[in-house]
């Protein structure tokens, strides 16, 4: 998961250093990053699509003998879609970040050096956030399971815009958790 001396392209950083930047720790949590309400939505969604199933079923069935009962399932299955397409371009209009985070969340590796951390995706060179050490005062270690992954957070100086309201980043069901606390801690 990490290789203290492995070749990582990162951006550069605002100001010219002397020295090259080490890379502390690297990883990516996976489904394990999305939020712990994701699974109950998708367990509440499926009797959605179960029923829009079944009316797609019963449009077609039994299969239109006629013109005019083909024409009306072809109405019929336009005005279902139409409606489903009304509704989840409502939903997402209205949480728009929230659904890109979602689906971003995955895919997002933090990277710890000697200097910063960093949130990256795969198909973007910039990153999506950089803290520079400065604005970090200490690693928090929560719950760590047997296989290493748990929570923590990073508390950050007063009035850092990047936290919440304790002043505070956090981080759910990371891999090797107690070696990011200690890659942050290591500043």
């Amino acid at each position: 998961m990490i290789e203290q001396d492995a070749p990582i392209t990162l951006p550069a950083l605002r100001r010219a250093e002397q020295r090259p930047e080490r890379i502390l720790y690297v990883a990516r949590a996976g489904f394990g990053a999305l939020p712990s309400g994701s699974g109950t939505i998708l367990v509440f969604m499926m009797p959605q699509l179960m029923s829009l199933g079944f009316l797609v079923w019963a449009i077609w069935w039994p299969y239109p003998a006629s013109m005019h009962a083909y024409a009306r399932a072809i109405l019929c299955s336009f005005v279902l879609v139409g409606a489903v397409a009304l509704v989840a371009t409502l939903l997402i209009r209205r949480n728009r970040g929230f659904i890109t985070a979602v689906i971003r969340a995955p895919f997002i590796s933090i990277t710890v050096t000697d200097r910063r951390m960093l949130w990256r995706v795969p198909w973007d060179r910039q990153p999506l956030m950089e803290i520079g050490r400065g604005r970090v005062m200490r690693g928090v270690l929560g719950t760590v399971d047997r296989k290493g992954r748990g929570n923590a957070a990073v508390e950050l100086i007063a009035g850092d815009p990047a936290a919440d309201i304790d002043g505070h980043i956090h981080f759910d069901r990371l891999p090797h958790v107690t070696r990011f606390v200690n890659a942050v801690g290591h500043w």
